[in-house]
């Protein structure tokens, strides 16, 4: 690969951030370097993963969407509810990936159709499935037929972890959609929404899928983390959703949209969770952790910022000498 269009690609800042966390967690985070540590880490960071796709490509609409974590804890609970231990798990995977669209059809409606603040339609909503959440399990419980953690932790060729596969298969999702026509109409429709009506867009269709979109992605997440603990809480995902909305960032997707990928997204998420490693490894006290956590991730954000303006200003000198040469 060209190293020049590597320094160009919007998610590089996000890949050097992760790859440097990699390397310093392997010194000072006893055992991390081995298969076993990194399979836990990708089975705890895959629901942030996959969320994280999903916010993306709703930011790249130029909208935002902060009902994700409250969608995953109302999958969570339906999963943990609709079925027992030695169930069969086809019920409460179609509930789940119901409930996530639903939920992603209601903002998509309420944002694209009779145009409310993406912003206010989204906490909104994220009040309504966290109240969903808590009426169908008040207290914590139930359970996930264990087929479904057996198949989560189930090794594919004996090396390559199910939980990948969760993240590839929603990587795949966006694939699909970035090589169709509605790739490019979601970057015109994030640069500049009255150009991208002007020239013959849907912009309320489009619009509308890329919350239908998130909501699938907090489906697939909420069906990874419920395989994961194995039972429901009402709570669960709430942490997320801020999360997913900085490892965008952190991934060099702008919040006014239509500029980033949404690779970035997935070294965010991962850079993310790498922090939390960081600071244990590193043997803070636990009231100090969340502090010294949120100064790594500022710095995190501080420096994908400066590195993806640096690159942006290098990319704009480039083509002007280019264009005194022609």
């Amino acid at each position: 690969m060209d190293l020049k269009r590597v320094l160009k690609w919007p998610a590089f800042p996000s890949l050097l951030l992760f790859l440097t966390f990699v390397i310093l967690n392997c010194f000072i985070s006893e055992g991390f370097a081995n298969p076993s540590a990194w399979l836990g880490f990708l089975q705890t960071v895959s629901p942030l993963t996959i969320i994280a796709i999903g916010e993306a490509v709703v930011i790249l609409g130029g909208g935002i969407d902060i009902s994700m974590g409250a969608t995953i804890s109302l999958v969570n609970v339906i999963m943990a509810t609709s079925s027992s231990f030695t169930g069969s798990p086809l019920k409460p995977i179609l509930l789940a990936i119901v409930a996530g669209i639903l939920v992603g059809s209601l903002n998509g409606l309420l944002v694209s159709v009779l145009r409310i603040s993406p912003l206010l339609v989204t906490f909104a909503v994220s009040y309504i499935a966290s109240g969903l959440a808590l009426t169908i399990l008040p207290i914590p419980g139930g359970g996930v037929p264990t087929v479904m953690n057996d198949f989560f932790y189930y090794n594919i060729f004996g090396f390559i972890p199910m939980v990948v596969i969760f993240i590839l298969f929603t990587y795949f999702l966006w694939y699909l959609w970035n090589k169709s026509k509605y790739g490019v109409q979601l970057y015109a429709l994030g640069n500049n929404v009255n150009k991208a009506f002007f020239s013959g867009i849907n912009v309320t269709k489009v619009k509308f899928m890329t919350y239908v979109f998130a909501g699938l992605t907090a489906s697939i997440a909420g069906i990874a983390l419920s395989s994961n603990i194995g039972a429901g809480d009402a709570r669960v995902g709430n942490m997320m959703t801020l999360s997913s909305v900085a490892a965008c960032v952190v991934g060099g997707i702008s919040l006014a949209g239509g500029a980033g990928s949404v690779f970035g997204s997935v070294f965010g998420a991962l850079f993310l969770n790498l922090v939390l490693v960081t600071v244990m490894g590193l043997g803070v006290p636990a009231y100090f952790q969340d502090l010294v956590s949120g100064l790594i991730v500022l710095f995190g954000i501080f420096a994908a910022v400066i590195l993806s303006k640096k690159r942006k200003v290098s990319a704009s000198l480039t083509q002007v000498k280019e264009s005194v040469k022609s």
